[in-house]
């Protein structure tokens, strides 16, 4: 554990940070603090725990004992096999797949660290994430193409099929009394662009702090269903569905993505209350919608990783009669450091996504505080805008090997999210509003314009395809507004656009309208990368403009 200790600071420093209305991260807000714990007590009755759906197919069933045998053997694999033990790191490269699921949930129990990696990451950057956390082994499960195979970071093995038979583990016991709350669990990547991607490094007492606010925003609990969609690597899948849905004892329905039309048949059939989405899917999904009172079941749909359009919300729930949740985190968190509450009235979800400029991400969970701070570091007003910051127990240990950085985000006893937002008051709660991102500020002669509130200008053009809107650099403005369509130039769509960006005022115009066949640059959550995205103009940056678009090609 001596090169953890190098790689990441103590508790002690930040501390102002982990601060939770008064009580340091010592002062645990929760009686299971580690996986082990949640495993060792985890009742193994037999109703359901976790479903795995291939496109259409239901494939594989385990009801909770099973699991927890499914979990147990593949620990003593590792740990008999292997020569897995606290403190290893693993990295873990596979699309979803139930062999994933319960290789996270293994490694932590043995108290090693995991490293969910994508299936579709660049081996460069494979290589990169490999330097940098020095894994005693890399395991391959699903879907993982040739040249990340050929990539080899280290020893690589490919994980077992299951079920694995587990009369191999006799007397294997979970290691809960070597394993401590603030032991690292998982390091998740964040996206990289240009450079490499930094380590997100959580505790299991982070995760379960977290897990517990889920819980009871969500009202998790046993005989509750959750259908995961989403990616493992990613921290909602990793948080909400599979962590946070182990330690509440609800059931998983998971499958590697969307399976097109046939998830409305499987929430059906598996009588799920919560699918957690992003807004593309979303919005995919508004396009073959059904009748909400064939779904007596889904309570609501989670929308996060990416901010939710409001003209894609309301087509949605117009189409759907279905309700969105929106919430909000960072992996530095976690995952979901707020969201709209299961119970929030219809008032309250009416107003909270429809009143403002942009749907709110609601209330902060528990664990964890929100606050909205000017640019010199004073609390800011009620609907004032300013950085979203965030405090509590749930606050990473740090970024692995990168103290610098893990002093710049956390240094000045906050989370700098480096999000702009504000709050508001919705049934007598403090609800925060995302409004943009500091980094994607477009500065055009010396004016502020966040891309979110261009997006929100040109929602009609959402009739037409998809689009996204960035800064890039221009001699004459300093930064120039670009928009890009994913729709061929046609003489009907240039006259739509024209006709949408024409009608914004001056201030918010797009400058260049580029219309093309490749697609938008996003995370697999589907936030946009706007820098590689501002690439597109980059010929444009000795142009001036007037207040009349320009449409490339």
């Amino acid at each position: 554990m001596s090169d953890i200790a190098s790689a990441i600071p103590p508790l002690s420093r930040h501390a102002a940070a982990r601060d939770y209305r008064g009580r340091g991260p010592e002062e645990r807000l929760i009686e299971r603090t580690t996986l082990p714990q949640v495993l060792a007590g985890a009742p193994a009755h037999g109703g359901p725990s976790l479903t795995w759906y291939e496109a259409e197919r239901r494939v594989l069933h385990f009801d909770a004992a099973e699991l927890l045998r499914q979990v147990r053997a593949l620990a003593h694999w590792f740990a008999r096999g292997h020569g897995i033990t606290r403190g290893d790191r693993v990295i873990v490269l596979s699309a979803n797949s139930p062999e994933a699921f319960a290789t996270h949930l293994a490694l932590m129990s043995l108290g090693a660290v995991t490293v969910p990696v994508s299936n579709t990451e660049s081996p460069r950057v494979l290589q990169l994430i490999a330097d940098k956390v020095t894994p005693r082994l890399v395991v391959t499960g699903r879907e993982v193409p040739a040249e990340l195979l050929a990539a080899r970071p280290g020893g690589m093995v490919a994980l077992p099929a299951l079920p694995l038979a587990a009369d191999g583990d006799a007397g294997f016991e979970w290691p809960a009394r070597d394993v401590m709350p603030d032991d690292p669990a998982v390091i998740l990547f964040t996206s990289g662009t240009t450079s490499a991607p930094k380590g997100v490094c959580l505790s299991h007492y982070n995760l379960l702090v977290n897990a517990e606010g889920l819980a009871r925003v969500h009202e998790l609990a046993r005989r509750r269903v959750h259908m995961c969609v989403l990616p493992l690597f990613h921290a909602n899948a990793f948080g909400f569905s599979m962590v946070a849905s182990l330690y509440a004892g609800s059931h998983v329905v998971l499958s590697a993505g969307l399976p097109g039309a046939a998830v409305w048949d499987i929430l059906r059939t598996e009588r799920v209350d919560v699918i957690s989405l992003v807004p593309e899917i979303i919005r995919v999904l508004s396009r073959m919608p059904v009748p909400r009172d064939t779904l007596p079941d889904l309570k609501y749909v989670t929308s996060a990783a990416a901010p939710l359009p409001k003209t894609v919300a309301r087509e949605f729930v117009d189409r759907t009669g279905i309700p969105i949740h929106q919430g909000y985190g960072l992996s530095e968190c976690v995952n979901f450091a707020a969201t709209i509450p299961w119970d929030a009235s219809d008032a309250d979800l009416e107003r909270s996504m429809g009143h403002w400029a942009v749907p709110s991400i609601g209330p902060a969970l528990f664990g964890c505080d929100i606050d909205i701070r000017r640019a010199d570091g004073s609390p800011a007003g009620a609907e004032e805008e300013g950085e979203i910051v965030v405090t509590g127990h749930t606050l990473m240990r740090g970024y692995w090997d990168a103290e610098d950085a893990t002093g710049a985000a956390l240094g000045e006893g906050a989370l700098r999210t480096g999000d702009l937002g504000f709050f508001a008051l919705v049934g007598g709660e403090r609800y925060i509003f995302v409004t943009g991102r500091k980094k994607e500020i477009v500065i055009r002669y010396g004016e502020n314009l966040s891309p979110l509130a261009i997006e929100a200008e040109l929602e009609a053009l959402r009739a037409v395809g998809r689009f996204a809107v960035t800064g890039f650099p221009n001699e004459a403005a300093g930064e120039e507004i670009g928009l890009y369509l994913v729709v061929p130039r046609t003489p009907d769509n240039e006259r739509r656009v024209l006709d949408a960006v024409k009608a914004c005022s001056v201030r918010y115009r797009p400058r260049v309208v580029l219309f093309g066949a490749d697609p938008i640059p996003a995370t697999p959550t589907g936030k946009v990368k706007r820098a590689v995205l501002a690439q597109r103009f980059q010929s444009y940056a000795k142009r001036n403009f007037g207040s009349e678009p320009v449409v490339g090609p």
